[in-house]
């Protein structure tokens, strides 16, 4: 997408086109599934490329050779009956009780399922064609395309 389509369209949504967000939309869902079902398969390859020595600790993937302490063992033992249900209640008294503890707004908190969905959008609040993204390689891949969507320069 050019510099200009891009510009169109966003002539196009400050005026009010729902066919212009309708297609955006359709695009942007579009996007995340690719990015959805690409992810894990980007991250699986990179792995299968490292030569590790038996009992290496990955620390990019997040690894805790010592495995959850006993506390969580526990919390998970007593929530797994409920493990068929969506516990969207939990996710509203989690954000009541952090945001009451540090003296916040509850509207200042969003909690997410994993870390890709918040870092696309902080990506995209914080790139555009004028701010470009700066990133190390290797590094955290999806910001890059991320970037590109805003039109930003990596």
């Amino acid at each position: 997408m050019t510099q200009e389509d891009r510009k169109s369209i966003a002539d196009q949504l400050s005026h009010g086109s729902r066919r212009t967000f309708l297609q955006v939309s359709a695009l942007a869902s579009a996007a995340m599934a690719l990015r959805i079902a690409s992810e894990p398969a980007l991250a699986a390859a990179q792995r299968k490329e490292k030569v590790l020595h038996p009992g290496a600790v990955v620390l990019d993937a997040n690894e805790n050779p010592l495995g959850p302490c006993e506390v969580a063992r526990k919390a998970v033992a007593d929530i797994a009956p409920q493990g068929g249900r969506y516990s969207d209640w939990m996710t509203r008294d989690l954000a009541k009780a952090f945001t009451e503890s540090q003296g916040l707004k509850p509207d200042y908190l969003r909690i997410y399922p994993g870390s890709s969905e918040p870092l696309h959008f902080s990506v995209l609040a914080f790139t555009s064609p004028s701010k470009s993204y700066v990133t190390a390689d290797p590094g955290y891949e999806a910001g890059m395309r991320a970037a590109q969507v805003s039109g930003a320069r990596v």
